[in-house]
């Protein structure tokens, strides 16, 4: 049984081929990809990543640093590695973030990933010149960047004990992709599949493409109906591009 509190594992599979690990957006954990596990392959085992200070880890400070949390993380993956397994990483938006850094670190410690599958998030770009000082984002500003994105009722932010409950974890995280400069174009050493909707606001279809110059192997790059949380209305869809890629060792 995972005692990673890192990794939910919905429906383990000891006798799995491949391990699908999940980072969710900001504001987002890992119960987001729960209905996954109902759909995929017996010889795919799901974990997801739950970030400090959400469902069961509430308790848990947060982590504002791409740096920080990638290396936390990166020690639980390692921990968890099974022999025989393959890991492939998928994220979404903040998790595409997340699960980019995270492979190259896995790579640098010696952990080859058989895929990385990246959704709703542009390459990263050279910082130019110094950074300038970043804050936490005010809750106007935290409301217009979640409603911009679609996908969630607004209303429910009308009720105080929510806003008490999700606004931290969405400044928490914001600051945190605010925070983040890359250190240059990195290439993996691994294929990349990316994932996006066709009227995604934060990302085009063009932007999502210029992840092929990252890619160490395959590339591939899929666009489905949708704005930037496609992948709800898309699940279907979504598992069956996963399974193509899942169960395909080429």
């Amino acid at each position: 049984m995972n005692d990673q509190p890192w990794l939910v594992v919905p429906r383990p599979r000891p006798e799995a081929t491949r391990r699908l690990v999940c980072l969710p957006h900001a504001g987002g954990s890992a119960g987001f990809y729960r209905p996954w596990a109902n759909h995929l392959s017996a010889t795919v085992e799901l974990q997801l990543v739950q970030y400090p200070g959400r469902e069961e880890r509430v308790e848990d400070p947060f982590v504002d640093d791409a740096a920080t949390l990638v290396e936390q993380l990166t020690r639980a993956l390692l921990e968890t590695d099974r022999p025989g397994v393959e890991t492939v990483v998928f994220g979404h938006s903040m998790g595409a973030l997340l699960a980019y850094e995270t492979v190259l670190s896995l790579q640098a410690h010696g952990l080859p990933v058989a895929r990385l599958v990246l959704s709703g998030y542009p390459p990263p770009q050279t910082a130019g010149g110094p950074a300038a000082p970043v804050g936490p984002r005010s809750d106007e500003d935290l409301l217009r960047t979640v409603a911009g994105h679609g996908g969630t009722q607004m209303s429910i932010f009308d009720d105080p004990d929510i806003r008490e409950m999700v606004l931290p974890i969405l400044r928490n995280d914001y600051l945190l992709i605010d925070s983040y400069r890359s250190a240059g174009p990195r290439p993996v050493e691994c294929g990349i599949v990316v994932l996006t909707g066709d009227s995604d606001v934060t990302v085009t279809p063009e932007r999502a493409r210029g992840w092929e110059a990252l890619a160490g192997k395959e590339f591939a790059c899929h666009v489905l109906p949708g704005g930037h949380f496609y992948l709800t209305a898309q699940r279907a869809r979504v598992i069956s591009l996963l399974h193509d890629h899942l169960l395909d060792r080429g």
